[in-house]
């Protein structure tokens, strides 16, 4: 369960490499996207659904893994891998979200609640949150923490 958790989260936030050097540019749409509890509500589900399905389809597996090991440069590579793999990408279009929202609630989410958790590191992600993020994770943080982005085990 924890591997199909964290290949989800893989395939769906930026590589490391990306998330560090975001350019200015990408840091202004991270800073500008509105997380809202029903879209946020439905990637935790999307991101499930995805999981139980890996679990048990081996090809859906090798799509997602293959999707997970796709180096992007840039956020626009990220939103474009998701038209590359559309059987995995399907799960989070059913409940309504595009491929910038699928890549964008996970980015924002964990750089708002990190900067709630770590008031520390609130500064270095200045340019990427915005006060309507880190309020909005301080309002649901009980209910984010229950979400799959948020579990460990």
């Amino acid at each position: 369960m924890l591997r199909s958790v964290v290949l989800a989260i893989l395939l769906l936030a930026p590589t490391g490499a990306l998330a560090a050097h975001i350019a200015p540019g990408e840091a202004k749409t991270l800073q500008a996207y509105t997380l809202t509890m029903p879209k946020v509500r439905a990637y935790d589900a999307a991101s499930r659904a995805l999981n139980a399905a890996i679990a048990k389809d081996a090809s859906l597996r090798k799509e997602a893994e293959a999707a997970a090991s796709e180096n992007s440069k840039n956020l626009a590579d990220e939103f474009a891998k998701l038209g590359r793999h559309p059987r995995v990408f399907a799960f989070y279009q059913k409940l309504g979200l595009s491929a910038q929202d699928a890549i964008l609630i996970p980015l924002t989410l964990l750089d708002a609640c990190m900067a709630v958790q770590y008031p520390a590191a609130a500064k270095s992600l200045a340019d990427r949150t915005s006060p309507a993020q880190i309020a909005f994770c301080k309002q649901n943080l009980a209910t984010i923490k229950t979400m799959s982005l948020f579990q460990h085990g």
